[in-house]
């Protein structure tokens, strides 16, 4: 029902933007692409890495909305070795970006707010424990734009650390997925009129 929801929503707001505004002098489609390093929050996840795509609509010359696809896996190991631990996770988001200026050189700011999945597997002495869900979340972010290349910096905040319960699991114990991505992508598209 979720999935449903969210995705008429998502399409309503595609089929408003695009029939009340668009860009004048940028081209209104673009696709983002990049790879990503990824810092956990957690004390157990040091770094990782993963990609993206994402498929944006100018709205305006400084406003743009789009859909983001991204992948991170994210690992570690505690102070004695005696445990690693690995958590993939995947995120489906809605996404607005807000571009200063008018130049090459564009920075900005925005906001993804998605649905994580993820999946974490920890080792160590005392056997292998498996965790899984997914998790309403969202990502402020901050960058630049130079001409069609994309640096930015995102901090994925992942809601429902803490107890949950899981089909077939019971009541399981998640801790934070939090994560701080540091990204270089590549604009396809979106250049100027």
């Amino acid at each position: 029902m979720m999935k449903k929801i969210a995705t008429l929503s998502i399409a309503l707001l595609i089929t408003f933007t695009v029939a009340t505004a668009q860009s004048e002098n940028y081209k209104p489609f673009k696709v983002d692409l990049g790879v990503l390093y990824g810092i956990g929050t957690a004390e157990d996840y040091s770094g990782g890495i993963g990609f993206y795509i994402e498929p944006k609509y100018n709205i305006t010359d400084n406003i743009a909305v789009g859909l983001k696809g991204e992948v991170a896996i994210i690992g570690g190991a505690d102070v004695d070795g005696q445990s690693i631990n690995i958590s993939a996770i995947s995120t489906y988001q809605l996404t607005g970006d807000y571009y200063f200026g008018d130049s090459n050189v564009r920075p900005f700011g925005g906001l993804g707010v998605g649905i994580y999945s993820l999946g974490s597997v920890d080792t160590g002495v005392a056997g292998a424990s498996l965790e899984y869900g997914s998790n309403l979340g969202f990502a402020p972010r901050v960058g630049l734009l130079l001409g069609h290349l994309r640096l930015a910096a995102e901090y994925n905040i992942i809601t429902g650390a803490g107890e949950q319960e899981v089909a077939g699991l019971g009541t399981v114990e998640f801790a934070s997925r939090n994560y701080i991505s540091i990204k270089l992508g590549f604009e396809i598209g979106g250049g100027r009129n």
